[in-house]
């Protein structure tokens, strides 16, 4: 009987921490537009332009078809910036990463961490 009890005990222990050590991924994971069309870039772009502090922005039909991850380099400021080193812009660029996140597409900033979610718009995970 004791020994029943102790393979018993051993085994709902370690099942206990094969669970605590198990990553959890279907609630956040890489994702990717499951019918790209003007509507979602034209949504996208609006959500991306307001994550750029009402920056406008214009992006390829085809953004978050292909890859989750998105560049996004600013345009050249005037010549007399502050922004020259040694005759040269230096070029700020801000990145954004495509998150299905419980059954709901979301848009990171990877700069600032900052996270919006897309209304209407339909994602799937990036496998």
């Amino acid at each position: 009987m004791k020994l029943n009890t102790l393979i018993i005990g051993t085994s709902v222990i370690a099942w206990m921490l094969c669970g605590c050590l198990t990553k959890d991924t279907g609630l956040l994971s890489e994702a990717l537009l499951e019918q790209p069309s003007v509507e979602s870039r034209q949504a996208i772009e609006v959500l991306i332009g307001e994550m750029l502090k009402g920056r406008p922005i214009k992006l390829a039909d085809t953004v978050f078809s292909r890859k989750s991850s998105l560049t996004v380099e600013r345009r050249q400021s005037a010549p007399n910036s502050n922004k020259v080193l040694n005759g040269r812009e230096i070029p700020t660029i801000d990145s954004f990463t495509l998150f299905l996140n419980n059954g709901q597409c979301m848009i990171r900033h990877n700069q600032t961490g900052q996270n919006r979610f897309l209304e209407n718009v339909k994602c799937i995970t990036n496998l």
